[in-house]
């Protein structure tokens, strides 16, 4: 293992404002982060470009190199640094950065390179948004069907029931928030949702392959999904993954979608 270039670590740390064997513990996070794939080395020089260093000025192209292919800036972000006094509202105005027609965010402490995430991840949510949605629709069409509007109380299982009703609770308790629909589905996580499917296997088993394709990609969505409700964004492959995921529930699900449609006209 080299050597961490001393001149970026003195930057680091007076850019963090702590001491020295805090920053190691930022630079060991950052390789935990990567799955220890990079270099301790390279791991520090991802933690200085994301916090505004140059370090193309400290570094050799080889090293660059490594900090390019683990997806890191080589140049500073623009960034405004933070200071006892916060900029004039004209060079605030400057930083801004718009997410949306609607949504434009102006913040000078917050790194543009996380602003930018902002904007990338903003097109992901909704990817999110519709398939947990879309499990919820599949499974309220279907067990209603079945087993009348009172089925949650009757298929839903003991544990599925008493998350849902905390939920509702701590609801109630807070009345100055907005309410979600009033069916309990509407209560449950991703996970509730498909324990739902699996403990009422049957009345799904015509509609998928197998319990484990419906897993899978449950259980694929659930991941990106607990990324971004922490506030972290995605890999590009994973977004490519959640898309291909999306799209193939999407696939499956149309084809029981016509069958029901065409009982309807006969």
């Amino acid at each position: 293992m080299g050597r961490i270039n001393k001149e970026i670590l003195s930057l680091l740390k007076d850019k963090l404002e702590v001491k020295k064997a805090r920053i190691y513990q930022v630079i060991d996070a950052k390789w935990k982060q990567h799955n220890y794939a990079i270099s301790r080395e390279t791991a520090a020089y991802l933690v200085a470009g994301e916090n505004g260093i140059n370090i193309s000025r400290y570094l050799s192209d080889e090293e660059l190199s490594k900090v390019r292919e683990a997806g890191g800036p080589t140049q500073p972000p623009v960034m405004v640094s933070v200071s006892r006094s916060a900029p004039s509202k004209a060079k605030m105005a400057d930083l801004g950065v718009q997410i949306s027609a609607d949504v434009k965010i102006i913040d000078p402490y917050l790194p543009r390179a996380m602003i930018e995430e902002a904007r990338k991840m903003a097109k992901v949510y909704p990817v999110v948004y519709v398939f947990e949605n879309s499990v919820r629709s599949l499974i309220m069409s279907v067990m209603s069907r079945r087993h009348g509007e009172d089925w949650f109380k009757k298929k839903a299982s003991g544990k599925v029931q008493r998350r849902v009703q905390e939920r509702i609770d701590n609801e109630d308790k807070n009345r100055w928030h907005g309410k979600r629909r009033s069916h309990p589905l509407f209560y449950t996580d991703i996970e509730d949702l498909e324990s739902i499917i699996d403990t009422n296997w049957s009345d799904f088993e015509d509609y998928f392959p197998d319990q484990v394709w419906v897993k899978g990609k449950i259980d694929e969505i659930e991941m990106s999904r607990n990324t971004i409700a922490h506030n972290n964004p995605l890999e590009d492959r994973d977004i490519t993954r959640l898309e291909l995921d999306l799209g193939d529930w999407i696939r499956q699900i149309s084809r029981w979608a016509e069958t029901q449609e065409e009982g309807t006209n006969e």
